[in-house]
Formats: C-alpha cells, sequence, structure tokens
C-alpha cells in the first residue's frame, strides 16, 4: 500500500484579513513526514486553482481503495460565488456531465470542526467496477478548500474522510476557520 494511511493535518495558519501568499509559499509550507501531510496555508495566484496534494490507497482488496486529493481555489477569480453550496451544485452537475449518477446532492458535512458541504456521485468505471466520489467543500482563508475522494461505497467514503482528513487550528489563524 502506498499509505496504509494518510492522516492530513491542516493547520489553519491564516488571520482574517491577512494578506494572500502566492503558490510558491503555500508548496514551501507543505511538508510530508510519515504518512502525515501539513500545510499552514493554501496561497494561489489570482485566478489559479491548485491540488495540494493527492494520494492513492493501493491495497489488495477493491473495497480498501481510495483516493484523496486536496484542492484549493482562490474565492477571488470567481467573484459570482456566493456559497459552497454553490460551488459543489456546481462541480456536481459537471461530473453529471461526465457520465457520473448522483447519490447524494449538497448537504452539510462536519470534518474536523469545520463545516462542509458534500456530494456523493456513483461512477460506473469501464474497468467493471463502480466506485464513489465525494465532493467536500468549505470557504477558508478566501479560497475554496476541496476534497474531492474516491472509494469502493459511501460508506468507504464517509471512513476515509472521518480517519484521515484533521484540522488544526495555527498560532495565527485567530480561531478563523
Amino acid at each position: 500500500m502506498f499509505f496504509s494511511m494518510l492522516l492530513m493535518i491542516l493547520t489553519l495558519g491564516n488571520a482574517d484579513g491577512a494578506t494572500v501568499k502566492d503558490i510558491r509559499t503555500a508548496f514551501a509550507e507543505g511538508n510530508i513526514s510519515g504518512n502525515e501531510y501539513t500545510n499552514g496555508y493554501f496561497g494561489l495566484p489570482t485566478g489559479t486553482r491548485a491540488r495540494l496534494i493527492d494520494v492513492q490507497a493501493d491495497a489488495a482488496n477493491w473495497d480498501d481503495k481510495y483516493e484523496i486529493a486536496v484542492l484549493a481555489d482562490l474565492l477571488a477569480a470567481n467573484p459570482s460565488l456566493r456559497s459552497p453550496e454553490q460551488y459543489v451544485r456546481s462541480v456536481r452537475h459537471e461530473m453529471e456531465r461526465e457520465g457520473l449518477e448522483t447519490v447524494r446532492t449538497e448537504s452539510p458535512k462536519q470534518i474536523s470542526e469545520l463545516t462542509f458541504v458534500e456530494a456523493v456521485l456513483r461512477d460506473n468505471a469501464g474497468n467493471g467496477g463502480t466506485h464513489y466520489r465525494g465532493v467536500y467543500s468549505t470557504f477558508l482563508n478566501g479560497y475554496v478548500l476541496s476534497l474531492d475522494v474516491s472509494a469502493a461505497s459511501p460508506e468507504r467514503l464517509e471512513r476515509v474522510v472521518r480517519d484521515s482528513v484533521k484540522f488544526k487550528s495555527g498560532p495565527n489563524s485567530g480561531g478563523t476557520k
């Protein structure tokens, strides 16, 4: 298995009103130590997005396989975006156009004390197996922070998110969520 489990501890390190950092700084603040990924800030230049981390659990058993990605999209680059629900709905509709089927529409989801919006879709993969995609998004420090999780079942999606994603407040977070 590539990572038996990747515990993502995303330290919230930007105070309200702080200057937005560029992508080089954000990546410089990211660190992988053992099975733990930390990143104190999600900085992007205007008009861009970034895939901050992409992990695949390469288990022998199909039911134990999963993928998880952490993405950040600058809110200022999307001036008409009003809520995480709107963002997730847009992503879900795009995935439906690609052939995925909605299992669960937008609903609130607590992940490590932060409120995300979740949608779950089913992908009848060409390799003969069905897998599920969970999209989880929230607004954080001037960005849309999203998790894109794939697993063999909706229940496995829940376990991966519950067991693998943890948020901690950093010294400069000012309690920002």
